[in-house]
């Protein structure tokens, strides 16, 4: 939030892997730390690693999750805006 991109994506980096191995990939928490890293990834410009990470995250909220859950819409309107830019 503070513009520290190059401090703050380590953490996210490590906040996944942990939230992985504790959780599983399918988690909610797994599954909001993916999308809180794709969107540090996205505000420093690296498309290349934001796009791909989204898009795994919504297949696998997609799996987990019921049909409606908002959660899926967000990260479909994360996506979308970075395939936009």
């Amino acid at each position: 939030a503070v513009g520290e991109l190059g401090r703050a994506i380590p953490l996210f980096e490590q906040t996944v892997d942990d939230t992985v191995r504790v959780l599983g990939t399918d988690h909610p928490h797994t599954l909001a730390s993916r999308n809180n890293l794709a969107g540090a990834y996205e505000r420093a410009g690296d498309l290349g690693r934001a796009i791909p990470l989204y898009e795994q995250t919504l297949h696998n909220a997609e799996r987990a999750l019921n049909p409606g859950h908002p959660f899926i819409a967000l990260v479909r309107a994360n996506l979308e805006r970075a395939r936009s830019t």
